[in-house]
C-alpha cells in the first residue's frame, strides 16, 4: 500500500511538470503570433523629427556607397563667350578727309580714332543722329551727316567690252555706231543695263534716296540740236563763232562725242534739287552715288580736278556705265576714263 502510494505521487509529479512546460509552450506562441499582428508604433517625435525616415528609399545603399558628391570629379565650367557683335550694315564716310570715331554720341565725347573719307564701316546701331561702329577694331559713335548706306545690287552686273567704249571731243562715235535701246523712266538706255539701272534707282530709294532721270540716251540729231543752242547762247553774248563752239563743246558735247549717244550715260538729280549743277555735289543724291555707284557699274565721268584732261567741266550729276571692275578701279585710284584706258591726248 505505500509502495502504491509512492509510485502514484511520481506520477502526479510527472504529470504536473509535463502540463507546466505545455502551458510555457502554449503562452510563448500566443505572444509571438501578437506581436506579429500587431507592429509597435513609432513614436510621433520620431515622425516629426525625420520624415524622410519613413519614405522607403528607391535604392538601398551599399555599404560602400559614398555621398553623391563624394569622390566625384566636378566638370570643368565652360568660360562665357563674350557677347559678339551684330553689324546691321555698312556705311561710308561722306567727308571730304576724314570723321571723328567717338566714344559717345556726343560731341564732347573723347576722340578713339577716325574714318577717312570713302572708307565703309560696319555699322552695330543708330541711336538718334549718331551710328555706333566698327572700323580697324575701333568701335564708337559717328554722327550720321558723315554716313551714307553702302549699297550693292542683288542681281548680275552685265559685263563685256561694249561698255569700255571711248567717246569725247578726242574721240568721235563712228557714223555707223547702233544701239539697240530699253525704256527706262522717262527715257531710254542701252537694253543690256535697263535691269541695272532700275536696281540702282530701287536700291536708292529703299536707302530714303529719290533720283530723278534728267536725260539719258540721246540720238545724233536731238545731241546737234542741244549743241547749237549752247552755241547760239555764246554768239550772242559777244563771243566769236570759234570761241562759242569751243566752251559750248565744255557744257553741252559736239554731235558724235557725246556719251548720251551710247545710251550708257544718266543724268542723275533729285526732286528737291534738280538743278544740274556743281551744288547737286552737296546732297545726300550724290553722296549716295559717289559711295556706291561703281557696285552698279557706274562711274562719275567728269570729276573735278580731271577737267583739263577731259575737257568737260565738272558734273557731278553726270554717271557713265563701264562695267563693275572698272568703275571700282577708278573709285579707288581716282581716275578718269581716259587714264585708266591709257587715252590721253
Amino acid at each position: 500500500m505505500k509502495k502504491h502510494k509512492k509510485t502514484s505521487l511520481k506520477i502526479f509529479i510527472r504529470t504536473t511538470a509535463f502540463l507546466s512546460v505545455l502551458l510555457i509552450l502554449l503562452c510563448a506562441c500566443d505572444k509571438q503570433t501578437t506581436e506579429s499582428a500587431t507592429p509597435e508604433k513609432t513614436p510621433s517625435s520620431t515622425i516629426s523629427a525625420t520624415p524622410s525616415a519613413l519614405q522607403t528609399p528607391t535604392s538601398k545603399p551599399t555599404a560602400t556607397t559614398e555621398p553623391e558628391s563624394a569622390g566625384m570629379t566636378e566638370p570643368e565650367s565652360t568660360p562665357t563667350p563674350e557677347p559678339s557683335i551684330s553689324f546691321i550694315g555698312k556705311a561710308v564716310c561722306t567727308a571730304n578727309e576724314f570723321v571723328n570715331i567717338r566714344e559717345q554720341a556726343s560731341v564732347d565725347s573723347q576722340i578713339l580714332g577716325t574714318l577717312p573719307a570713302d572708307a565703309a564701316a560696319d555699322i552695330i546701331e543708330y541711336k538718334d543722329d549718331w551710328a555706333q561702329v566698327s572700323y580697324n577694331d575701333i568701335v564708337g559713335f559717328v554722327s550720321t551727316d558723315y554716313l551714307i548706306n553702302q549699297s550693292a545690287p542683288d542681281i548680275a552686273v552685265p559685263m563685256g567690252d561694249w561698255a569700255k567704249i571711248m567717246v569725247s571731243p578726242a574721240y568721235y562715235l563712228p557714223e555707223s555706231f547702233e544701239v539697240t535701246l530699253a525704256d527706262f523712266k522717262d527715257g531710254q538706255v542701252d537694253a543690256r543695263i535697263a535691269d541695272i539701272c532700275n536696281e540702282m534707282f530701287s536700291d536708292a530709294k529703299d536707302d530714303g534716296i529719290e533720283f530723278k532721270l534728267v536725260s539719258a540716251y540721246r540720238s545724233k540729231e536731238l545731241q546737234s540740236e542741244l549743241y547749237q543752242k549752247m552755241v547760239d547762247r555764246y554768239l550772242n553774248k559777244g563771243y566769236s563763232r570759234d570761241d562759242a563752239e569751243t566752251t559750248a563743246a565744255t557744257i553741252t558735247a559736239r554731235p558724235n562725242t557725246s556719251e548720251h549717244q551710247t545710251g550708257l550715260a544718266l543724268d542723275i538729280v533729285s526732286p528737291s534739287y534738280s538743278t544740274m549743277n556743281k551744288g547737286f555735289a552737296t546732297t545726300d543724291a550724290f553722296k549716295w552715288l559717289n559711295a556706291n555707284a561703281h557696285n552698279y557699274g557706274f562711274t562719275l565721268r567728269y570729276k573735278e580736278d580731271k577737267v583739263s584732261i577731259t575737257k568737260v567741266i565738272y558734273e557731278p550729276w553726270h554717271w557713265r556705265f563701264v562695267g563693275v571692275d572698272a568703275a571700282a578701279d577708278m573709285k579707288q585710284s581716282g581716275e578718269c576714263l581716259e587714264e585708266y584706258f591709257d587715252m590721253l591726248d
